[in-house]
């Protein structure tokens, strides 16, 4: 890295003299260059981007390395849960791992036992004039193994706490951290047993206080009215603060059993669509998932059988704009999704190096605003949008819930079922044997995550009317069987249904899942 370093300072050039900083920086935290330009330096070349993301990580270099593997041809494994941002937005830059690290630090810092990850908008980097650069964010990274953090202090900058930090102020096996837009952040500073708080005006992390009290502290959450939960793990309780004093002690019940992992979202979250005020508690050996008013009222509980994930074992928790949950799962290499209300929707990554697959992932932090999600594991840390898959598609006849004058009802009126991983914006498309389109029933729905059912009639008009509220003990809908009877037949035939669905942020713009179902009236 020195030789290039002195390669490129003895061009004169002006630009070529920025293009040492900019190198450098790149070879730390994040790369947000602002313009597509091209350099010839010795025997490389130098490419800037346009983009605006802070991609993630403590751990990349621009170009010295291959940041993210390519994709094998013959490995169809593409799930689209998470999905990658555009190459213009990252030049590809999407994972890093600790070689990039171990440059740019020049062996100072290595990558030992990452945990949690937190990431924000800082206010005081907001410019209110400015749009472009709203997805400016700064991540936070806990490398346990050598008590540290690691953050970016600008678009190009990173910087690390713990590496001379003595006395009280030294830190031991952090885990978990968080950190919220005003500037505040808490790590759980598991081996001095304590929470500490510290502030960031902007460029470096301060010193504020420890909050003692605890046994081992695994994490630490802070929502948008900046109160702030612990798991307090040794003591099997869960903590609450504000302002630094502590107002909820949650173990009279007897809910936790070494809780490890938490996450909170309030009301006055700007970035929350249903405006949800809950609490997530990870504990049980990682085993179990458990949801919890801000008073700390269970509200509901999630064994890991439940996803078919004896073995699993839940390290940390995030949640995004719809309240969708995401955990990662330690022993299984991957990350589970549930819907607001604990129901299981995917689970996305598997074991490996390769992209989309992880070893033994820890940390997670979504930016809510736009959907920007990053995880690290064992080596490396990984950049990605909230994307959204689709589950067993399938068309067939619609069967009414009754058999009275079935025949009748029978005719011409087709069902769509499908599973969404995210709510997502859904477009239909009717296509006759050669390819023609028909009919194009929905444009840009919006549906939600879970299981889905369109009914269609004889013109390929959407059903509407049959949209009741659930019936019954088994939560189903009941179709509006009158209104059924008054919907023209379709032509007997074999017919294609082109079925698109893209999330509803950032990559909604640059990302669309398409497939095709064969139905036959």
């Amino acid at each position: 890295m020195k030789f290039w370093m002195k390669s490129i300072l003895m061009r004169k050039s002006r630009f070529q003299k920025k293009s040492v900083q900019r190198i450098k920086a790149a070879n730390g935290f994040f790369l947000l260059p602002p313009i597509i330009k091209s350099v010839k330096i010795s025997a490389i070349r130098v490419i800037r981007v346009q983009s605006r993301f802070l991609s993630l990580l403590f751990l990349f270099s621009f170009f010295l390395f291959t940041v993210a593997p390519s994709p094998n041809p013959g490995n169809k494994y593409d799930p689209t849960t998470l999905v990658f941002p555009t190459f213009l937005h990252t030049y590809g830059v999407r994972k890093a791992t600790a070689k990039h690290l171990f440059l740019y630090m020049q062996n100072r810092v290595k990558v030992r036992d990452p945990q949690g990850i937190a990431a924000t908008r800082l206010d005081v980097w907001d410019n209110p004039k400015e749009t472009k650069d709203d997805d400016e964010i700064t991540v936070y990274g806990v490398n346990s193994g050598q008590d540290v953090i690691i953050y970016n202090t600008s678009m190009t900058a990173i910087t690390v706490y713990g590496l001379n930090e003595k006395g009280e102020r030294r830190l031991s096996r952090p885990r978990g951290i968080a950190a919220h837009r005003g500037g505040d952040v808490y790590v759980a500073d598991a081996g001095n047993n304590r929470v500490v708080h510290f502030f960031n005006p902007g460029r470096e992390l301060k010193w504020v206080r420890p909050l003692g009290g605890m046994s081992a502290p695994q994490d630490v959450a802070i929502s948008a009215d900046r109160t702030v939960f612990v798991a307090d793990t040794g003591n099997n309780r869960v903590l609450v603060f504000r302002d630094d004093k502590l107002i909820q002690n949650w173990d009279e019940a007897g809910n936790f059993s070494s809780p490890s992992g938490i996450a909170a979202t309030d009301s006055t979250d700007g970035w929350s669509f249903h405006k949800d005020n809950f609490v997530l508690v990870i504990d049980l050996n990682g085993q179990r998932l458990q949801k919890f008013t801000r008073e700390g009222r269970l509200l509901k509980t999630v064994n890991a059988g439940v996803i078919n994930k004896p073995n699993a074992k839940f390290m940390y928790a995030a949640i995004d704009y719809y309240s969708n949950v995401y955990v990662t799962d330690f022993n299984n290499h991957g990350v589970h999704k549930f819907d607001r209300d604990l129901n299981y929707l995917a689970t996305f990554g598997r074991m490996g190096n390769d992209d989309k697959e992880f070893i033994e992932p820890r940390g997670i932090a979504i930016y809510k605003r736009f959907g920007q999600v990053l995880i690290d594991d064992r080596e490396s840390a990984q950049y990605y949008w909230v994307g959204t898959d689709v589950f067993n598609p399938r068309a067939s006849k619609h069967h009414p819930d009754s058999p009275a004058n079935s025949s009748k009802e029978n005719r011409g009126l087709m069902q769509l079922d499908y599973f969404l991983t995210e709510p997502s914006y859904v477009t239909l498309e009717i296509l006759d044997g050669r390819g023609n389109v028909l009919a194009k029933p929905m444009d840009k729905t919006l549906r939600f995550s879970g299981p889905q059912q369109e009914l269609f009639g004889g013109r390929w008009e959407p059903v509407s009317s049959w949209l009741a509220a659930p019936v019954g003990s088994d939560n189903q809908r009941r179709y509006d069987q009158n209104a059924l009877q008054k919907m023209a037949p379709a032509s007997p035939g074999k017919y294609t249904l082109r079925l698109t669905v893209s999330a509803t942020y950032s990559s909604y713009k640059y990302f669309a899942k398409t497939m095709e179902i064969t139905a036959e009236l």
